[in-house]
């Protein structure tokens, strides 16, 4: 048996996580949550505030679709996980994605009580179905495409 060569040094890039400044998180934050709590409190109903609630909910499907997109782009040349962090994740916390699932459910809570539907069961079960495949078509559209593209 030979002996072993010897090992070469290995480089590990330092961790490029960088903390979100408070002064960006702390706005979006008590926006979303203000947003929540008006949905929750309000008992108006109307067209304007239905209105109001699917201006809200398209609004936080665009900062959510803009996370995704964002996430795919960056790891353009690696699979994303369905689950857990991917491989390049150069933010400690996405705003866009933090502050989009939110005012989703904010803005369609308030379109449901607007309404005044009594039974929104129904519609709370589409549109968990709806968010779960904005995250998950996207992504395995693109693990496909690398997947092709690599083979």
């Amino acid at each position: 048996m030979e002996p072993l060569e010897p090992m070469r040094p290995v480089s590990v890039p330092a961790d490029t996580h960088k903390s979100t400044p408070i002064w960006k998180s702390a706005p979006v934050t008590l926006g979303t949550v203000g947003v929540f709590a008006y949905a929750l409190m309000s008992a108006r109903t109307g067209v304007v505030e239905v209105a109001l609630g699917a201006a809200i909910a398209i609004a936080g499907a665009a900062l959510y679709c803009m996370s995704v997109m964002r996430t795919i782009r960056e790891n353009s040349c690696s699979r994303v996980p369905l689950l857990g962090t991917p491989p390049v994740s150069p933010r400690d916390v996405d705003l866009l994605a933090g502050a989009g699932m939110p005012l989703i459910m904010g803005g369609s809570l308030l379109a449901i009580r607007a309404a005044g539907w009594t039974w929104p069961y129904l519609y709370l079960g589409l549109l968990a179905v709806i968010m779960v495949a904005t995250y998950v078509l996207p992504v395995v559209v693109h693990n496909r495409r690398l997947r092709k593209r690599t083979h």
